[in-house]
């Protein structure tokens, strides 16, 4: 039986703008508890911003705006498209989560997790007390 996105996806998509700072974007993940967030704009999917994003910037997330860190033009996948699909794009791009369009629209999220796959590559557990 062929599953599809929507099937697993989260449909409550937390995001954050590109002019929010890193640490906004830090306390909705720790709140969420979420790895990545989407960046919107316009209501438009502009990036996404990970734990990683954040730890290369641990002494400035008060003043580091959310653009500065983002992978812009994320990978994405159709909410219609399979399960199947959306695991091989992870695994060949090495992304940890999708955000999930129909059409030009951000309708949710699905994780590697969700998948059951394991992360790509480990992201470091991330605290802003450990300082680099």
């Amino acid at each position: 039986m062929i599953q599809l996105v929507e099937v697993l996806m989260t449909r409550k998509v937390v995001t954050v703008k590109p002019a929010d700072t890193l640490a906004v974007a830090a306390s909705k993940m720790k709140a969420g508890p979420f790895r990545r967030l989407p960046v919107v704009a316009a209501d438009q999917l502009v990036g996404i911003v990970s734990e990683f994003d954040l730890t290369r910037y641990a002494d400035a997330l008060d003043s580091t705006l959310v653009e500065t860190a983002m992978t812009r033009h994320p990978i994405t996948v159709m909410s219609s498209e399979t399960l199947e699909r959306a695991a091989a794009l992870m695994r060949q791009h090495k992304v940890g989560a999708l955000p999930v369009m129909h059409g030009a629209k951000l309708v949710g999220i699905v994780a590697a997790k969700d998948l059951m796959m394991p992360e790509p590559r480990p992201l470091p557990q991330w605290d802003p007390r450990n300082r680099r």
